[in-house]
């Protein structure tokens, strides 16, 4: 036994110089593992009317109306009535599919997968949420041009997963899709993008008053501090979401006068219009802030004074969505849809009206927010010939700029560089131009090195740059709690060291928690303290060493703790 204690002991006096003070932060950290985390899969949040499937001739013959008139009255009413899964078979498939089948309208079922911290070993009262708005032009993946556009991308489960590993409960949904990027004129493309991303706004609003009702109340969410967190066309989404929440917006503006029948899609909140099933509700569907990376929002005069603050990361040269403003465009035909902003704009007008003003206060002490400030007020290379060769990348907090090296062509400068793909996938492999090009060569022409490995290195960035700034906007960390710097470790004290029956543990200032975790990482015990002392039982500990992390108001520190 003695040799035991002996070989520990000198294993403690080895590796107690190792560890140092560090800052751990839920939220702004990793404190939870993967095998932690609880995850649901296709959990349906609603049903709706599904324009990507419904014959739009059908719909507009007049000869039609009454059994059109009789589909929905029977729709609306299994759906209000709580009965929607008792809706036939034949309403969710193409008219052809099964043979036979002779409705005019269509439904889909929208999901959602969950990640979360286990309620298991999570201890928390309240936990924020973040619905993750996946890319895709709102498409399927494949029919858009690329092998992403669902929720089950691999950057969106990754980003997902390690959201949900710093404490957040994560919500990756679908949205309705469905237009006509092929449609003959400038008017039908846009019509058909706008009312798309429309519909995708009721969509998550819908999830909004989900994740607000009392049936969600056993997972203890924060429906106070819920966030967007949107990429590529969820970025879009997203943006339109904070900013739209009055119908007249969207006419005020010539490029979107008349695209929009409320009296048939129902208002923005995703209440009333005929061909609408959610039902009309008084649920309040604010949102917190919002996080995007890719995109760009349909027009900054949107955006007003008190919408929620706006995180944006964006390539400069991104050459789908500007990083100013420009139009956007069909992929892979270069066909005109509607001119949008990007980041450079949208971040600049939320800064000058004061909705951007928190991150001001972030200490620039971490590297994400010294390399994104390092590129403010910079002019470099643009993407396209003289005059438009020079861009500046203004003052914006909230902004955070990749300068990726210019290409040898427009369409070849990297737009979403997080992105990655199973090349033999069938969604990789499907044609998207005849006779051979495939999608994961289209997606791969602006991103050609694409991989696992890459993603990883732009997921890190991401994380480091949105996961502490939304707990900021929450009220879950405070500035000084994202710096960099952390309590020094003469301050805090863990005695005796070594310990048997009790450790007593205290520090100058208040203590928030404390975790002891073994060697190989796993939790052994954890605590609220709110106080500058506590003493705890070890007498279920045993024999070895462990790491003690002290939570406090000034950071964290670890110590090792050696029980004999």
């Amino acid at each position: 036994m003695k040799k035991i204690t002996l070989f520990i002991l000198l294993s403690f006096l080895l590796l107690v110089s190792s560890v140092k003070s560090q800052t751990t932060y839920r939220y702004k950290n990793e404190v939870f593992t993967d095998a932690q985390l609880s995850i649901a899969k296709n959990i349906t949040y609603g049903i709706n009317i599904n324009w990507l499937i419904i014959n739009q001739t059908d719909l507009g013959t007049p000869s039609n109306a009454p059994q059109i008139i009789s589909e929905l009255t029977f729709l609306k009413t299994k759906v209000l009535s709580g009965q929607a899964a008792s809706i036939p078979l034949k309403y969710f498939y193409p008219k052809t599919t099964p043979p036979g089948d002779s409705t005019i309208l269509k439904v889909t079922q929208l999901k959602l997968d969950a990640y979360m911290p286990s309620l298991m070993v999570d201890t928390a009262k309240k936990r924020p949420v973040i619905i993750y708005l996946h890319t895709g032009n709102f498409l399927p993946p494949g029919i858009n041009g690329s092998p992403c556009g669902a929720k089950n991308d691999s950057v969106a489960v990754d980003l997902c997963k390690a959201f949900a590993r710093r404490g957040y409960v994560v919500l990756c949904i679908d949205y309705r899709l469905g237009w006509n990027p092929l449609a003959s004129t400038v008017d039908g493309r846009r019509a058909g993008l706008l009312n798309a991303v429309y519909r995708s706004i009721q969509d998550v609003k819908e999830c909004v008053r989900v994740i607000k009702s009392p049936n969600m109340s056993p997972y203890k969410l924060d429906t106070a501090n819920i966030a967007l967190f949107g990429e590529g066309s969820g970025a879009y989404l997203a943006h339109a979401y904070n900013t739209l929440d009055k119908y007249p917006e969207f006419m005020v503006l010539p490029k979107f006068a008349g695209y929009i029948d409320t009296s048939k899609v129902g208002y923005i909140d995703g209440t009333h219009g005929l061909f609408n099933l959610y039902a009309n509700s008084k649920v309040n569907t604010k949102i917190k802030v919002i996080g995007t990376i890719g995109g760009a929002l349909a027009d900054t005069t949107w955006l007003e004074a008190g919408d929620a603050p706006t995180i944006s990361m964006q390539c400069v040269r991104d050459p789908f969505a500007p990083f100013g403003y420009g139009m956007v465009k069909v992929p892979n035909l270069g066909l005109d849809v509607v001119e949008v902003d990007g980041a450079n704009n949208t971040i600049a007008r939320a800064q000058r009206l004061g909705n951007n003003s928190i991150f001001a206060t972030v200490p620039s002490g971490d590297p994400y927010t010294i390399k994104a400030r390092s590129l403010y007020n910079k002019t470099v290379d643009y993407i396209y010939p003289a005059p438009a060769d020079k861009i500046t990348i203004r003052n914006g907090e909230g902004m955070y700029p990749f300068l990726l090296p210019k290409a040898s062509s427009v369409e070849a400068n990297q737009a979403s560089p997080w992105q990655w793909w199973d090349p033999n996938s069938a969604e990789a492999k499907y044609i998207v131009q005849a006779p051979s090009v495939t999608a994961h060569m289209a997606a791969s022409a602006s991103n050609s090195d694409m991989s696992k490995s890459k993603s990883r290195i732009y997921q890190d960035t991401i994380l480091g740059f949105v996961s502490p700034r939304f707990a900021l906007v929450m009220g879950y960390l405070t500035a000084a709690q994202l710096s960099t710097k952390a309590p020094k470790l003469a301050e805090v004290k863990i005695y005796p060291n070594p310990a048997s029956n009790n450790v007593n543990i205290s520090y100058r200032g208040i203590i928030n928690y404390i975790t002891i975790t073994d060697l190989s990482g796993k939790t052994v015990y954890s605590t609220n303290v709110n106080d500058n002392f506590v003493s705890i039982s070890t007498l279920s500990l045993k024999t070895g060493l462990y790491l003690v992390n002290i939570n406090t108001n000034d950071g964290s520190a670890t110590q090792k703790l050696l029980i004999d």
